[in-house]
């Protein structure tokens, strides 16, 4: 009888679930910016964005983290040889993206902005043509996360709607 656990502990599936959701969320939000005409609206939920990043980011790190102390949690025959380590590779890829992705959008700030209204968090970098060399990084990261997330999300149906395997109950 294995000792191997059949889905990830407590701690993986909240830090999963939670930056899963809050990243989708901030990711709609930061492409409807573009669309909003209105200061106030625009104000809102940029800065609600910002906020949201900032508390992402630790929790991104312990997530990077922890994966490195947390239990095995075993493919069984649901992935074979090369495939395991193509997995491996895909969510390297999507950790550094989201890395990317959090940074360059706080090194891309021309000003600084009260974290959730409240607690003042300054510019990081004071020089207008690095913050729009950011920008750049932000948009493109972004993009390639959004079609990272695509891939990840139809991964995970196929594994389990259509070949019938327990993928997804590794995280729930």
């Amino acid at each position: 009888m294995s000792h191997e656990p059949a889905r990830y502990d407590l701690f993986s599936r909240l830090l999963h679930w939670g930056i899963a959701a809050v990243m989708i969320y901030v990711m709609i939000v930061g492409y409807s910016l573009h669309f909003m005409t209105d200061a106030r609206i625009f104000a809102f939920f940029s800065v609600t964005n910002m906020s949201l990043a900032l508390v992402l980011t630790p929790l991104m790190a312990a997530r990077f983290i922890w994966r490195f102390f947390r239990p095995k949690v075993p493919y069984g025959d649901m992935l074979q040889g090369h495939q395991k380590g193509l997995v491996h590779l895909l969510h390297e890829i999507f950790y550094l993206l989201i890395f990317v992705v959090l940074l360059s959008g706080f090194l891309m700030l021309e000003h600084g902005f009260a974290v959730f209204g409240a607690i003042d968090f300054p510019r990081p970098i004071a020089n207008l043509d690095v913050n729009r060399f950011f920008f750049a990084v932000h948009r493109y990261a972004c993009i390639a996360l959004s079609a990272m997330i695509v891939l990840h999300v139809a991964a995970v149906i196929k594994h389990h709607c259509f070949a019938r395997q327990a993928i997804l109950r590794r995280m729930l």
